[in-house]
């Protein structure tokens, strides 16, 4: 790593420290934690382990619809490896960047398990994550249609108006044939590094065309996003009701869109801060208590830190399929 890239990487890292700094500073300032303690414990020890078994079921459908989203059908991946990929992702949520940090290390994970068409496998786990942010911003919308009457709604049309405009945008320039021929010509002349981005290109029209031609596995996946953040809805609301909140599944389901997409900017480790802030924000549009929203942002991140938690076990788990992955030819581009 050159000097100017470590000082880049160094001045990124103290950003985040500053900026989780002052999260826990005003959540001091703001938050009675003591209030918040005694909600946490009110709750039920056998909501958290349905909490948890809910958590588990939808990290299986999550490698299910990732499974779907794989140009590659060669099957270098079982489905197996899918979900004990995605739950090592999940331990590694709790280290990283952002709710997404752990992608990285799937990433990482996936070029080693599979012998062939890694940029293909690469180009799932990005199209995966595409359509996981679309469909709960689309969700996220349809729950404000029928969210309880509160006095200002504008943060809402706000954010999620700003959300969709975001996915026009890259909707269009990530199926756009005459701009992605534009962004190949421009680094053709770019020497080696061009080279590869160029290659890069060229795989993801070749996926554009996959995609294309299998227009039911986009279905699929897109169908399957109802149950996958349905069950975290539900989560969320059963914790809500736990935590006597006033409020109503559809009002869950826009605030926890919301939170979510906020929570997958790499400002902190985990979306720690951002999450307890956002959740407090959003529900005092409700007259919800902050003490009571930070409980609420806690009790779930409690669940997540058990999920990662059984996701070491997968880490140090034997894999004997990768093994089987390295017999599969890939001679074949695009399925």
């Amino acid at each position: 790593m050159s000097e100017e890239r470590k000082k880049k990487s160094r001045g990124v890292m103290l950003f985040r420290m500053v900026f989780f700094a002052l999260s826990v500073f005003v959540l001091v300032r703001i938050v009675d934690f003591k209030l918040v303690l005694e909600h946490i414990r009110g709750i039920p020890f056998g909501v958290l382990a349905v909490l948890v078994l809910i958590a588990v079921a939808r990290i299986w459908l999550n490698g299910v619809r990732w499974q779907l989203m794989n140009p590659d059908t060669s099957q270098q991946l079982s489905r197996w490896q899918y979900f004990r990929l995605m739950m090592i992702s999940h331990a590694f949520n709790l280290i990283m960047p952002g709710a997404l940090g752990g992608d990285f290390a799937k990433m990482a994970m996936t070029v080693k398990t599979v012998k062939a068409r890694r940029v293909d496998n690469l180009i799932a786990i990005l199209a995966d994550r595409f359509v996981g942010l679309f469909s709960i911003t689309l969700l996220g919308v349809t729950a404000l249609c029928f969210i309880s009457d509160i006095p200002d709604k504008r943060p809402f049309y706000g954010l999620f108006g700003l959300l969709a405009f975001g996915f026009a945008l890259s909707l269009v320039a990530a199926g756009n044939t005459k701009l992605l021929c534009g962004f190949k010509l421009l680094f053709s002349y770019m020497g080696t590094l061009g080279k590869k981005a160029v290659h890069v290109l060229e795989i993801w029209q070749e996926a554009l065309q996959f995609f294309g031609r299998n227009r039911h596995r986009l279905l699929y996946a897109l169908l399957l996003c109802l149950p996958i953040h349905g069950l975290s809805f539900l989560t969320t609301y059963i914790l809500s009701q736990s935590l006597g909140m006033a409020v109503s599944f559809f009002d869950i389901a826009a605030v926890l869109s919301l939170v979510w997409l906020l929570t997958a900017v790499p400002l902190t480790i985990s979306g720690a801060g951002v999450r307890e802030l956002s959740f407090i924000y959003f529900l005092s549009l409700y007259g919800i208590d902050k003490s009571a929203a930070t409980a609420l942002s806690i009790y779930m991140y409690i669940v997540s830190v058990i999920i990662g938690l059984i996701g070491l076990l997968f880490i140090t788990s034997s894999s004997e399929s990768n093994k089987e992955s390295s017999s599969v030819p890939g001679s074949q581009r695009i399925g």
